[in-house]
């Protein structure tokens, strides 16, 4: 990555700039993990990796990188830390989706000021929980009502949210640092312990008209076909969130294992390395892996064309890149799971200890695969292949 002005990294290579995150990412993250609170330094890193700025283009002062580059910087980064991962996908995801109600001006004025300023995009549309209202104030609104599962919101400069306007659904982007924004810092779950993810409650929050986005259709069925990909955006982080975490627990558990197990009595080997029935295991958890990332590649590719099509993309179009993401995230979320609980086979009683910090991989990965449950996704996958039917847009399809 070269560096701007500013002291922020500029466009160069985003990958390598994910490697050296993750990198910095893992000398604390069982730490950071068994602390808990609010990620201020997860996204500090961020903000000055340039990571943030991916896909804001590069006459705004962006990388102008592409979806399939962001989803890579997810994967490299939950292998490493999966709440850092978690928090740089949804960033991308609430940023891009303000680009597709046409207020050109806003999304404009967004993006420039991710990239000159760092900005750091959190969201609130938990579509299980009741609706926000928005009380027109003005020439905009205030914000009233309350939200959880809001990722990323309690570390956010922005936030980006939905509510009812008295004659419809209106988006819009609010302060994070509005009096009117409260934060319960409620998120207290097993797994993902630094992503942010609690509840938060909008008292009042003041929006001026210049950050109102527009009117949005009432649910993705109704939506045009590119506003409804935000949807499969978030299951195509979902994917590259469990790949990345199982390749990380695989390659940790695979260097405990050469440095520190010991052979079982009577195996008649010198080194835990050596013993066939380690040995099985670790093809086993491997091959998983490999089918995971082979998957998620495939769904990577089949979500960035659907992203090229822009306005142009059909609902059959979107229907195969959600299938494709589908598909991928059955693999990836079954490989994830086990290969978190079958690493401690293949590195000992000892691995278990509460400073090694292994069993994280575990709880980050069966956190989040309850976000929705993964037998929809079956069922999507089940009724393509038997009757031809593509995914209905959904708030989880």
């Amino acid at each position: 990555m070269t560096t701007s002005p500013t002291g922020r990294p500029g466009p160069g290579d985003p990958l390598a700039a994910a490697r050296e995150v993750a990198s910095a990412l893992a000398r604390d993250a069982a730490a950071r993990d068994a602390a808990g609170s609010a990620p201020l330094a997860e996204v500090a890193l961020l903000r000055e990796s340039g990571l943030l700025a991916l896909l804001v283009p590069r006459e705004l002062g962006g990388a102008g990188e592409s979806w399939e580059t962001v989803l890579s910087a997810v994967r490299v980064l939950a292998a490493a830390d999966a709440s850092a991962a978690m928090l740089l996908g949804y960033h991308h995801l609430h940023l891009w989706r303000l680009g597709h109600y046409g207020n050109a001006d806003l999304a404009e004025r967004a993006a420039r000021g991710t990239a000159r300023e760092g900005w750091f995009w959190g969201g609130a549309s938990n579509p299980r929980d009741p609706g926000l209202t928005l009380v027109p104030d003005g020439d905009g609104y205030r914000v009233r009502g309350r939200k959880g599962f809001a990722t990323g919101a309690q570390v956010a400069d922005r936030i980006v949210v939905s509510g009812d306007a008295g004659g419809g659904k209106v988006m819009v982007v609010v302060d994070g640092r509005d009096a009117g924004v409260r934060h319960a810092d409620d998120w207290d779950a097993l797994g993902v312990r630094r992503s942010a993810s609690g509840s938060v409650a909008f008292e009042d929050a003041r929006v001026p008209a210049g950050w109102v986005v527009g009117r949005v259709p009432p649910d993705e069925e109704s939506a045009r076909p590119d506003q409804s990909l935000v949807v499969p955006g978030f299951q195509a982080v979902f994917v590259h969130l469990y790949t990345g975490i199982a390749q990380g627990a695989l390659a940790a558990a695979a260097e405990y294992t050469r440095t520190r197990s010991r052979p079982w009595t009577g195996s008649g080997v010198e080194s835990a390395s050596l013993d066939p029935y380690v040995l099985e295991t670790y093809g086993d958890m491997a091959a998983q892996v490999a089918a995971a990332d082979a998957l998620a590649e495939r769904a990577r590719a089949a979500f960035g064309r659907a992203v090229a099509r822009g306005r142009d993309l059909t609902a059959r179009e979107r229907g195969e890149a959600a299938l494709a993401v589908s598909a991928a995230k059955v693999v990836a979320q079954r490989a994830v799971l086990d290969v978190t609980a079958t690493i401690f086979e293949v590195m000992g009683a000892r691995a278990t200890a509460a400073g090694a910090g292994f069993d994280r991989y575990w709880r980050d990965a069966r956190t989040h695969t309850l976000h929705d449950p993964i037998a929809y996704k079956l069922r999507e996958v089940g009724d393509h292949a038997l009757n031809g039917r593509l995914p209905t847009p959904g708030p989880y399809s």
